[in-house]
């Protein structure tokens, strides 16, 4: 416990740190944002550098000790920035940090943890990218910057532990931001209060578990962060020196997220509808930096790992790289369709091409998902129905509203193009939802309120908090009040195998020294090229 104290704030401290140099000194903005906004505009800052910084070096312990340093260097001859209007409200941060800390204790692991994630991260840790890590494994091709960021905030001796404690804080910070605004804000929109209520009420009761987190809930949670930012936008009013800036904290969110999941690729409708709404107004040629950096970062992170683009997009791949893993884009992207449309279920006759052709998969697939699917349908229906009747009317229909609907429905659209097309897993998709719960708050108003916001809000908010509190007490006390990582994985491992290619020394299994994957590499060589590892 004590490990999850003091990393959770050294993590916090740097994730405000470095979002109020980005704010401050770098986009030199007006707007005073909390604590709370602060840190997650600082974790996605660090998520967006980290691939170019493990490009040259290993994110080990040594770095995350300089970046401490610097920090403190920094702030030493900067304290005005760091004390300048801090707007923190320790009354909210100290429950919700209460909260957070019993989903840490109590969790497991993600079934990926051994699949992928534990090697990438190791990786890191302990090498600079290896151009070509795609060979490794197939996954590492993706690159999710996530678990760069897992990486990038964890110390050797309590890596597992630390990967916790990144997806808590995230967690924490998600729900004291909408928090924060929703109670202590009287401001705001009566649209924008049911939104965040809604929400609010989804991530304590859905995602109450830090096990399942893995990369795709992260991806959720700052989908929710970038609507909010987005909403923020239309409904509070903004100096117009500020556009600018709004417009690029959007594009840098819209980015991170896709470089966590590629599927998050139609988000990118919000900036770009905010940019052509707004262009007068948003100063590209003075802050181009801002867009062609994040941009490079994601498309150098992907070359590195496979020579693609975007993997596993095949014809992104640049074959004239020695590297270029052109073959493991075409059998990734076919296999992970297979795999996603449900072909492990499929008792028929099918081969695996015909099976995913002309909507075959669909059946089986449905049979297979049709509970949780119709479970995460009644929940948000159910949440959607308490918050239209707590934030009834208030609403002026304005042209706002138009905007809003155009592009929560192009999202919508496209999204659910690319989940039938390609990756009909639901847990990825949780943004499909929430969106069509935006849509229907949009289009379905009244003019009249039916009940007093703060007399239930806050009680049926109490009682989700409670249900999440009860649900990971529980786990503690099933597992005896012992929080041991290595002990709660010791079950999923693999006896590593120790194994070499060229001067390469690598391992097949979950842990020991890096890299680790479970490719077969009898056809592929090992070189060092300067300070980069190549395999080709």
């Amino acid at each position: 416990m004590t490990n999850i104290f003091l990393h959770s704030f050294l993590f916090l401290l740097i994730f405000y740190s470095h979002g109020l140099i980005f704010l401050k000194k770098l986009l030199k903005t007006k707007t005073n944002y909390n604590f709370f906004e602060i840190c997650l505009i600082g974790l996605i800052v660090t998520l967006i550098i980290s691939p170019f910084i493990n490009l040259f070096i290993p994110l080990n312990n040594l770095f995350i000790l300089l970046n401490l340093s610097f920090l403190i260097l920094f702030f030493i001859y900067n304290k005005d920035i760091f004390f300048e209007n801090i707007k923190f409200n320790y009354k909210l941060f100290i429950p919700l940090f209460s909260l957070v800390l019993l989903n840490i204790y109590g969790s497991g692991f993600s079934d990926d943890i051994d699949h992928y994630h534990y090697g990438f991260i190791t990786n890191s840790d302990e090498l600079n990218t290896i151009l070509g890590n795609s060979f490794l494994h197939p996954l590492y091709g993706t690159s999710p910057i996530w678990l760069t960021g897992h990486s990038f905030f964890n110390f050797d001796h309590s890596r597992l532990t630390d990967i916790h404690i990144l997806n808590g804080l995230l967690l924490l910070l998600i729900l004291s931001t909408f928090i924060n605004e929703l109670f202590f804000d009287n401001k705001i929109n009566n649209f924008f209060k049911k939104f965040l209520f809604s929400i609010i009420l989804f991530i304590v009761i859905k995602y109450s578990r830090i096990k399942e987190f893995g990369i795709d809930k992260p991806a959720i949670l700052l989908f929710c962060f970038l609507i909010y930012c987005y909403l923020k936008f239309f409904f509070i009013n903004k100096k117009s020196n500020e556009i600018s800036n709004n417009f690029i904290i959007l594009f840098l969110i819209s980015i991170t997220i896709i470089s966590i999941k590629i599927i998050y690729v139609p988000i990118l409708i919000l900036p770009i509808l905010i940019f052509f709404k707004q262009q007068e107004k948003i100063n590209l040629r003075q802050n181009y930096i801002f867009i062609f950096i994040p941009i490079s970062i994601f498309l150098i992170k992907n070359l590195s790992s496979s020579g693609c683009l975007i993997f596993p997009f095949e014809f992104t791949c640049l074959e004239f790289l020695p590297w270029s893993n052109y073959a493991g884009s075409v059998e990734f992207t076919f296999y992970n369709e297979v795999f996603n449309k449900s072909w492990t279920s499929y008792k028929g006759d099918l081969s695996e091409v015909e099976y995913i052709k002309n909507f075959n998969w669909f059946m089986t697939w449905l049979e297979r998902g049709k509970i949780e699917i119709l479970e995460y349908f009644f929940t948000l229906t159910f949440i959607t129905f308490i918050s239209y009747f707590i934030f009834k009317g208030g609403e002026k229909i304005n042209v706002k509203f138009d905007i809003l609907k155009i592009s929560f429905v192009l999202i919508v659209v496209f999204s659910l193009l690319i989940y039938f097309i390609k990756n009909p897993v639901l847990r990825m998709n949780h943004h499909i939802f929430i969106s069509l719960m935006i849509l229907f708050l949009l289009f379905y108003k009244s003019k009249k309120k039916f009940i007093r916001f703060k007399f239930l809000a806050k009680y049926i908010l109490i009682l989700a908090i409670m249900f999440n509190i009860t649900k990971n007490f529980n786990r503690i006390y099933a597992n005896d009040f012992r929080n041991n990582s290595y002990e709660a994985i010791s079950h999923k491992i693999t006896k590593p195998q120790k194994k070499f290619l060229g001067d390469l020394e690598y391992y097949i299994g979950w842990y020991g020294k890096a890299p680790i994957g479970n490719q077969n590499l009898a056809n592929k060589n090992y070189k060092e090229v300067y300070f980069f590892k190549v395999i080709y």
